[in-house]
This record gives structure tokens, C-alpha cells and sequence, in this order.
């Protein structure tokens, strides 16, 4: 067990002294993977994107709290430190609510 290891750290030792030299070679020369490895024993290339992605786009959500300085809060997620802030003064949500713009449907 004690001559594998030893047999391991000395090809570790190696491969620490190898490779910044066949980095070096390979910058020296332009030397692409094809040039050093038969293309038979290659991984398979992924495949290449040829279109970025479009950004995904999610609808706008309307404010349902407002504060006087333009602040908005759709009620979702965290509750923003401005209307903590205020809550924390005395106020409460309902001085924050922003008026319903629904219409209604005639039957």
C-alpha cells in the first residue's frame, strides 16, 4: 500500500512539472486538440448555440402599496425596507394601498 502511494505522489510530482510545459508548447505552436489527439478517441464537441437566448420577460405586476416618494410594492416577495420603515413609524398598510383600477363586467 505504502509503494502505491509512494508510485501516485511521484506521478503526481510529474504531472505538476508536465503540464505548465505542454501549456507553454501548445501556446508556442497554436496547437488546437485536433493537432495533438486522433479525432476517433475525441469527446464529442456540445453543441454550439447559434442564437443567443432572448431574454425572458415577465409581465409587469401592478403596485398594490405606494408611498408619497414614488416607492411601489406589488406585494410580492420581501417586504421593501421603505414600508418597513414606515410600518415601524405607526403606519399601517392600508395608508400605503393603492386604489383598485378594476371595472367591472356588465352581466
Amino acid at each position: 500500500m505504502k509503494k502505491r502511494l509512494e508510485e501516485a505522489m511521484s506521478q503526481a510530482n510529474d504531472a505538476e512539472e508536465i503540464i505548465p510545459l505542454l501549456k507553454k508548447v501548445i501556446a508556442q505552436y497554436d496547437l488546437i486538440p485536433g493537432d495533438l489527439f486522433d479525432q476517433s478517441h475525441q469527446a464529442p464537441k456540445l453543441a454550439t448555440q447559434k442564437h443567443p437566448k432572448t431574454p425572458i420577460t415577465r409581465p409587469q405586476v401592478q403596485a398594490v402599496y405606494q408611498d408619497g416618494n414614488g416607492n411601489t410594492w406589488a406585494g410580492r416577495g420581501r417586504r421593501p425596507t421603505w414600508l418597513n420603515e414606515a410600518l415601524e413609524r405607526g403606519h399601517t398598510l392600508e395608508n400605503f394601498k393603492v386604489p383598485s383600477k378594476r371595472v367591472s363586467r356588465a352581466k
